[in-house]
């Protein structure tokens, strides 16, 4: 027995095991940063979609609050600022029914990662060459409000 030399074995990880759990590590980290940045984006779209719905609500009431002759020429294509959001709101009024208003109020806005919700691409309130999507003449957003007005 004293020829005989005792082979120890070596115990721990390879190079190649540690690497490829590095690799695993470096991607589960780089999809949780992925996924906290998305997050962010989606709670300021919520955060400004929400400011724009009230805005428009209280728009809407103080169109509801005026004397009915007065709303067309008031509140038809008349813009308005949303505080706390870059962008704008337009009012509209349908009056092709006699005695019954359409209002439909609508806000426009741009994300801070430069995305505009809304057809308003240039965020002045008014519908210019290219921005009317689907045709119906007036701007559409994910914030619009729809009410009707009758004169009694």
């Amino acid at each position: 027995m004293k020829g005989k030399m005792k082979i120890k074995k070596q115990e721990g990880f390879t190079l190649v095991e540690v690497m490829v759990a590095a690799v695993i590590f470096v991607l589960m980290f780089v999809g949780m940063l992925l996924t906290f940045v998305k997050c962010l984006e989606l709670n300021d779209l919520a955060r400004n979609s929400s400011i724009a719905t009230l805005e428009a609500k209280s728009r809407m009431e103080d169109i509801r609050n005026a004397v009915f002759t007065t709303v067309l020429g008031t509140y038809h294509n008349a813009t308005f600022t949303v505080p706390g959001v870059t962008g704008m709101g337009v009012s509209y009024v349908d009056n092709t029914v006699v005695d019954l208003l359409e209002i439909t109020v609508v806000v426009c806005w741009q994300q801070k990662n430069g995305r505009i919700i809304g057809e308003d691409t240039n965020l002045n309130g008014q519908l210019d060459g290219g921005e009317d999507t689907n045709g119906n003449g007036r701007l559409d957003s994910t914030v619009e409000i729809i009410s009707y007005m009758y004169n009694i």
